[in-house]
């Protein structure tokens, strides 16, 4: 493929090359290829290009990498070594030459030089695009907070919106965790910085800890912002409080002395696999290898699956020898108790499983209006396993609705009334939850009382789909379009009611895990001792460079998914 049909000479002295996809200009044909290719970080990854054009020159832009680093060795290398930035880097406290040292032992473009310098530029100007769509679409801050191998608190902010996820800050706040006034404090900076009014959530990585504190007390805050925790979060949670109902910590024992067993055994391994493949697990587990918290459930399942084979197998006397271990494997397979135990913590888990793997699998389904249908729907699939009897799934529903209702926000359920696929569906439900958290949104992302008033008056129309709802609710008009799209699309006529549809299903329901942001970082940013202020400096460029690109190259990845 040509590289020259995909971009065009511009400038006075036409040296630079703007892309003819999305517009953004670099410094010359071999950095276009990266550009379109989103191998390496010669340039930042393109967004509009098609998936058919990506591929062709990944291919060539792969192949080439390596046969100039076989020819040239070093030298050549060193020229791309800057493609290191969004994958990692790494650091040592004998001073900042040996903090530019990457993780493959070259060293990296000087952070004084031209080079850095055009991609620092590149990233800025990636971010401000970003920004700009914000007073459109609102953004959520999304928080990861972890403990690092010393007992740092640490903690990173990403601000995520359809137009990309752009680093914030992170902080070490081990001095301050236990102060929710100073937390607070630190949380409402952040939010002026990124501007009140385009701050529509904050999406916290867990309920516990100072994390979970903070949430209690920024409840009502004068900010007028909301937050939740991510839904991932939520299913973790949900999980398990449902296996400490079934104590799925024997089960999972017991599962797992079978699959040691298999693992060992080929017979046994063969049949196992082929039963995965038969219901899919396989794919499953690739799809949720983000969420570890499955495993063990994916891992029951799979042994379920399998466990009339393996107790066949060890019906016959020849494929198996006498020996201790193999009676206490086949003890376990042939135990009805247990697998009665697991069927019935099966018939809960999958569904949650299968809801979560849905609402990961592409942008368009983490919006906030998707989750809240999505757990109806998880819940009335669980009724149904349980053949409708109340007795047995009510407890497990008790589980999910007490997770759910101290965790989730009232953008949920006004995503829901919103979103036109479930508002116009036969199966929407319009309960007091919902219709109050319609109005909370209301009045807290739309500050000026005349306009609530016209978004009000609105609304009547959208529901009764009067004027331009009429033609633009039917089921043709719907389907193929995100919620938000379908609003900027179809609503114009009712600007008011459009800007604030928009802004609310323009909102993720899942939080920074999505990115699996690399944490050494941040930790060698806050961490590290003696440097000057210009090192300082520097040291937080890299890591502003490093976290842009990485999010830039995962939202590339999932507009490829959807």
């Amino acid at each position: 493929m040509d590289i020259h049909e995909h971009g065009v000479r511009v400038g006075k002295e036409k040296r630079r090359i703007q892309c003819k996809h999305c517009g953004k200009q670099m410094s010359g044909w071999y950095r276009l290829k990266h550009h379109l290719s989103g191998v390496g970080g010669d340039a930042t990854p393109c967004l509009q290009v098609t998936s058919s054009v990506r591929e062709a020159f990944r291919t060539t832009t792969t192949t080439t990498t390596g046969s100039k680093r076989g020819r040239s060795g070093d030298s050549k290398a060193n020229e791309q070594v800057w493609c290191s930035y969004p994958n990692c880097f790494d650091f040592s406290s004998n001073g900042f030459r040996e903090m530019m040292t990457t993780v493959s032992g070259r060293t990296i473009p000087d952070p004084h030089g031209s080079m850095f310098g055009e991609v620092l530029k590149e990233v800025e100007d990636h971010v401000e695009k970003v920004k700009d769509s914000w007073a459109v679409t609102g953004c959520s801050i999304l928080l990861d907070a972890w403990v690092d191998h010393k007992g740092h608190d640490l903690v990173t902010f990403v601000a995520d919106s359809p137009a990309g996820s752009v680093y914030l800050k992170s902080f070490d706040v081990s001095d301050i965790k236990h102060d929710s006034k100073a937390l607070i404090s630190l949380v409402d900076g952040l939010v002026d910085e990124v501007g009140v009014h385009n701050v529509v959530q904050i999406i916290a990585c867990s309920a516990s800890g100072w994390v979970g504190e903070l949430g209690e007390a920024y409840v009502g805050n004068k900010k007028g912002v909301f937050w939740s925790v991510s839904v991932s979060h939520c299913f973790e949670l949900m999980l398990m409080k449902i296996g400490e109902i079934d104590s799925l910590g024997e089960i999972v024992e017991a599962v797992n002395m079978i699959t040691d067993y298999v693992n060992s055994n080929p017979l046994a391994l063969k049949l196992v696999r082929d039963q995965d493949h038969s219901h899919g697990l396989l794919d499953m587990a690739v799809l949720s290898s983000e969420f570890e918290f499955f495993m063990p459930y994916l891992t029951v399942e799979s042994i379920f699956r399998a466990k009339d084979e393996l107790a066949a197998m060890f019906a016959s006397s020849s494929d198996w020898n006498k020996e201790e271990e193999d009676i206490a494997i086949s003890n376990l397979v042939n135990d009805s108790s247990l697998w009665e135990t697991v069927e019935r913590v099966l018939k809960c888990s999958s569904p949650l499983i299968h809801g979560l793997i849905w609402l990961s699998s592409a942008n368009n389904n983490q919006h906030v209006g998707h989750v809240y249908d999505n757990m109806d729907v998880i819940k009335e699939s669980i009724a149904r396993e349980f053949d409708n009897d109340k007795v047995c799934y009510m407890p497990l529903w008790d589980v999910i609705d007490d997770v759910w209702n101290k965790l989730h926000s009232p953008l949920h359920a006004a995503g829901y009334f919103l979103s036109p696929d479930a508002f116009y569906s036969t199966g929407f439900h319009l309960d007091a939850e919902v219709a109050i958290g319609l109005i909370s949104s209301l009045v807290h992302i739309v500050k000026e009382l005349d306009v609530q008033v016209k978004v009000a008056t609105q609304l009547d129309v959208y529901k009764v789909r009067e004027g331009c709802f009429n033609e633009t609710s039917q089921a043709d008009q719907v389907s193929g379009l995100s919620p938000a799209e379908w609003w900027a699309e179809k609503a114009s006529q009712h600007p008011e009611l459009q800007s604030f549809a928009i802004k609310i299903l323009s909102q993720t329901c899942e939080g920074a895990s999505r990115y699996m942001l690399k944490r050494n970082v941040a930790e060698k940013l806050l961490l590290t001792r003696g440097m000057s202020r210009c090192e300082k400096q520097h040291l937080e460029e890299l890591a502003f460079v490093h976290y842009n690109l990485h999010l830039q190259s995962c939202r590339a990845k999932l507009s490829e998914e959807q």
